[in-house]
């Protein structure tokens, strides 16, 4: 048999019939010849694999996740997107992982979708379809595949999603506002969720609740509040801050790092600078930030010497720390605001990721530019500001004004808070206001001799005379 070796060329392989005995220990000979063409069979796949580990026709699914989250890894993805990965592959492993990838068809990746779908909801399937179109696209460059089965596969539109939908909602500046006067001076109580095994017993909470402000107080969240609307960081990000990130003087703030979950390892603090999710870049801070950090920094002074920090702990200088000055752990954090969302009747939709959104909208509101919302936001393509944080639907008062004053011919805007909302630049204004007393310049005598010339237009002036005889009629003239 002749075979192509990984080099390309074409070798002769040959192997003789193995030797078989029967249960008397004597030879059988091969009659038929099949044991040889079995040997030859075996050597021709050997020689035709890759010698250097790169996937062939008998790779199956489950070694492929394998080789593909090696890939992941070595391009640097992060360890939350490794780890929700896994769990997909753990799904498509029980379903198909033994197959080889000539076995895996569309119909095969249609199947496996749809029951994700039906059973966690159509934010899993979409995850799943992500992974193994990756996966199969890995395949397809390593050379084992020539048509990725996921690329045609189809979902279904009619699945019902399973639990909250819908990511974090928007804020109005009434509810911003709101929120941030409430998590001062609200005094509603403030009751903490009974855990899951005080529900199954039904032992009601009988101690005293504290109340929104005395409990946001207590957990560090006022402070931490403020600075979401002020920046519109992630939570990630905001539990990430150290001083050194603050320019006090330039009252300006530039992240450099977030706390991430690494398992084995715990949290951790990681300065990646260039991750989707941590774009490095410098925030002009408003006034009332500032004032919250200065007075903040001074108050670190008086709280390390009631709560001095472990000298055995190397903690970064951070900015909201735990009570032992180490990383705050953000699901902790979640949790204490889901306690202060239920206490003040504020919908479950509206997370700390929703303070990022009111910020995208406050900007957008007021004739901010998308490229200047994006660099706020950290946002490397400003499509993605306008696509997923811009609030859209509400009523644009300065459409309105804008159309009112092309129908009736009012004057243009003059007053500062007009002009933003109408969204006219800077540059534009100037512009304007230069070319406003300067009459349009003469042409030269050559240039009107050769402008071409137009008969007067004939006035029917019969029809004139009985316009300006009846005064209603003279609009539609004129």
């Amino acid at each position: 048999m002749r075979v192509r070796d990984p080099s390309g060329r074409r070798r002769e392989v040959t192997r003789t019939s193995p030797l078989k005995l029967d249960s008397r220990g004597h030879p059988v000979p091969d009659r038929t010849g099949q044991r040889a063409l079995d040997a030859v069979l075996a050597a021709a796949i050997t020689i035709t694999a890759d010698d250097d580990g790169e996937l062939s026709a008998t790779t199956t699914v489950a070694q492929l996740w394998a080789r593909y989250r090696d890939y992941l890894i070595a391009q640097g993805r992060t360890q939350g997107t490794i780890a929700r990965y896994g769990h997909v592959a753990t799904l498509f492993d029980a379903a198909f992982g033994g197959r080889q990838l000539l076995e895996v068809t569309t119909a095969t990746i249609e199947r496996f979708l749809t029951e994700v779908g039906h059973a966690r909801g159509p934010s899993n399937m979409r995850t799943g379809r992500t992974v193994l179109s990756g996966m199969f696209r890995y395949a397809v460059r390593k050379g084992p595949l020539e048509v990725n089965p996921v690329r045609e596969a189809q979902t279904p539109k009619n699945i019902e999603p399973k639990g909250r939908t819908g990511g974090a909602a928007n804020l109005t500046i009434d509810e911003l506002r709101f929120i941030l006067s409430a998590v001062r001076t609200s005094q509603a109580p403030c009751p903490r969720t009974p855990s899951k095994a005080e529900r199954a017993r039904g032992t009601p909470v009988t101690s005293d609740p504290p109340t929104v402000a005395e409990y946001c107080a207590r957990t560090d969240l006022a402070d931490m509040m403020a600075l979401y609307a002020a920046t519109g960081l992630r939570r990630s990000q905001m539990l990430g801050l150290v001083w050194t990130d603050i320019d006090i003087a330039a009252q300006t703030l530039r992240p450099t790092g977030k706390l991430v979950r690494i398992p084995g390892q715990g949290l951790i603090r990681i300065a990646k600078t260039d991750a989707p999710k941590n774009h490095t870049g410098t925030i002009a801070l408003p006034e009332f930030a500032m004032e919250i950090l200065k007075r903040r920094k001074a108050a670190f002074a008086d709280w390390r010497q009631t709560s001095p920090l472990d000298p055995q702990i190397e903690e970064p200088d951070l900015v909201f720390p735990s009570t032992l000055w180490t990383l705050r752990d953000p699901q902790n954090v979640g949790h204490s605001w889901q306690r202060v969302r239920e206490a003040l009747g504020l919908p479950d939709t509206i997370t700390p990721h929703s303070f990022r959104h009111a910020v995208a909208t406050i900007l957008d509101d007021a004739g901010i530019s998308a490229r200047v919302t994006a660099d706020v936001l950290g946002h490397t393509d400003p499509a993605v500001t306008q696509r997923f944080y811009m609030a859209r639907g509400h009523p644009h008062k300065a459409a309105a004004d804008v159309l009112n004053r092309a129908v009736t011919g009012q004057s243009q805007p003059t007053s500062a808070t007009d002009v933003a909302r109408l969204g006219i630049s800077a540059t534009a204004r100037r512009k304007r206001r230069s070319s406003a007393g300067k009459s349009r310049p003469q042409r030269p005598p050559s240039a009107l001799a050769h402008r071409h010339t137009f008969e007067p237009r004939q006035v029917n002036w019969g029809r004139r005379r009985a316009v300006e005889n009846r005064p209603e009629l003279r609009i539609l003239w004129s």
